[in-house]
C-alpha cells in the first residue's frame, strides 16, 4: 500500500480566474508575468527549461508537446507542413491539428474546449484532454498551484508522499539532511545543501526547517499563501518589457512588499526600464518544504531562472536594491550577458509590520528581499 503523510487536492482544472493567455484570431499570446505552474507526475515534478506550461483562454493547462512523449510514455509524430500531431500510447491514438478544437481518438471525432497551439517555435497540447485519453487522472491544487497527473497503478505503488503529494526519498541524501523534515525525490541535493542564512545577532532565534515545522501555524493555509505572494511578486520583477511596462506594474509590485511608503521606488524603476530599454524574462518557483526562521524573518527557498534580452546600460536591470553587488556570502557574483539564461537558488524573506502576522497568511515579501544578497547562488546556464 502507498504510504501518504497527508495529500490534499483542491478543486479541478476548470478554475475561474487565471491571467496569462489572451485569445486572438491567429494565436494565443502568453503573459509571462503569470505565476509559474508546476506539473507533478506520479509524485514528482516534471522539469521544464525555457518553455513552461501555461493556461489558455478557457483555463485549461497547455504543456509542451515533448512533455507528452518524454513523460507520459507516448510516441509522437509531427507533420510540420500540415501542423498535425499524432500521439499514440498503447492502443490509444490521438490526432490533433494546430488551432483546431476537434481531435480524433482512434479515428472518432471529439470536440473539446481547448486547442493545440503554436507559440513561437513551440507546440503546446491540452494536458487534461491528452492525459485522460490515455487513462491518467488530472487534478489541480489551487493553493500550491500544482497540476497533478496520476497514471494507472500509481495509487498502489509503495511510495511515501508529503502533504503536497510529492515523493519522499530516503537514499542519496544531502549532507545536511538532518536540517529538514524529509527529502524530496524531485529536488537535487545541491538545492538542499545551500547554507541556510542566519541573521547576525539573532542566532539564538534561528530555526531550521525541521524545527520550524513543529510550530502549529506552519500549515498549508499559511504556507500556500506565502508561496503565492512570493511567486506572483517575482513573476512581475522577472518579466519586464520596456515597451509595455507602466505605473500599474509599480502598483502591483508594491502590493506584495512589506515596506513603508508608497510605490515611488517601483515607479522610479519603471521610468528607468523604459529609458534603458530593459527586457528581462524569467520565473521563480518557491519550495514550501524548505521554510525556516533566520532568527528575524521566515525564509522560503526558491529556484530561479532568468535572462536579459535587451538593455542599453548595464545598471539596475532588475527591481532589486542589491543588483549592484559583486559578491555575497557564497562568493563572487556574475555580470549578466544578454540572451544568456541564468539560474540558481535564493531564500526569500517574509515579514510584516503587524504583530502576530507570522501566525497568519498576512506575511509579505520583505522590502529588503534580493536575488543577490546573503546566501543566494546564481550560475550561468549550460
Amino acid at each position: 500500500m502507498k504510504k501518504i503523510v497527508s495529500f490534499v487536492i483542491a478543486g479541478t482544472m476548470a478554475i475561474g480566474s487565471f491571467p496569462g493567455l489572451i485569445s486572438t484570431a491567429s494565436a494565443l499570446k502568453y503573459d509571462a508575468t503569470q505565476r509559474a505552474l508546476e506539473i507533478v507526475l506520479d509524485g514528482n515534478k516534471i522539469p521544464f527549461q525555457e518553455v513552461r506550461p501555461m493556461m489558455d483562454a478557457n483555463n485549461r493547462t497547455l504543456v509542451p508537446l515533448r512533455v507528452v512523449s518524454e513523460n507520459l510514455g507516448a510516441k509522437v509524430k509531427w507533420d510540420g507542413k500540415s501542423k498535425k500531431a499524432m500521439i499514440q500510447k498503447g492502443d490509444a491514438r490521438i490526432e490533433m491539428k494546430v488551432n483546431d478544437s476537434t481531435a480524433y481518438i482512434n479515428g472518432e471525432a471529439t470536440t473539446f474546449d481547448s486547442q493545440m497551439v503554436m507559440i513561437g517555435s513551440s507546440t503546446f497540447v491540452p494536458l487534461r484532454f491528452v492525459s485522460e485519453a490515455f487513462g491518467t487522472e488530472v487534478e489541480f491544487d489551487k493553493g500550491a498551484y500544482y497540476v497533478y497527473v496520476k497514471t494507472p497503478g500509481f495509487e498502489k505503488a509503495d511510495v511515501k508522499l508529503d502533504e503536497y503529494g510529492r515523493e519522499i526519498r530516503t537514499t542519496n541524501l544531502p549532507k545536511n539532511h538532518k536540517d529538514f523534515p524529509y527529502i524530496l525525490k524531485d529536488i537535487p541535493n545541491e538545492m538542499y545543501e545551500v547554507p541556510l542564512h542566519i541573521e547576525k545577532g539573532e542566532e539564538d532565534k534561528f530555526m531550521n526547517p525541521l524545527k520550524l515545522l513543529s510550530e502549529p501555524h506552519i500549515n498549508r493555509v499559511n504556507v500556500d499563501a506565502w508561496k503565492e505572494k512570493i511567486e506572483e511578486y517575482y513573476g512581475l520583477v522577472l518579466n519586464v518589457d520596456y515597451k509595455n511596462i507602466d505605473y500599474n506594474w509599480a502598483k502591483q509590485v508594491r502590493s506584495y512588499v512589506n515596506q513603508l511608503g508608497g510605490d515611488q521606488e517601483m515607479r522610479t524603476y519603471v521610468d528607468w526600464a523604459i529609458k534603458n530599454k530593459i527586457k528581462v524574462e524569467g520565473h521563480l518557483i518557491s519550495e514550501p518544504s524548505i521554510l525556516y526562521n533566520d532568527g528575524m524573518d521566515y525564509r522560503m527557498r526558491a529556484k530561479i531562472k532568468f535572462r536579459f534580452t535587451n538593455f542599453n546600460k548595464y545598471k539596475d536591470l532588475l527591481y532589486d536594491t542589491s543588483f549592484h553587488l559583486i559578491k555575497n556570502d557564497n562568493g563572487k557574483l556574475l555580470q549578466y550577458e544578454k540572451n544568456v539564461w541564468y539560474g540558481g537558488y535564493v531564500d526569500v524573506p517574509l515579514s510584516s509590520n503587524i504583530d502576530g502576522a507570522k501566525y497568519t497568511k498576512s506575511l509579505m515579501v520583505d522590502g529588503g528581499a534580493s536575488l543577490f544578497l546573503d546566501n543566494a547562488i546564481i550560475k550561468r546556464g549550460k
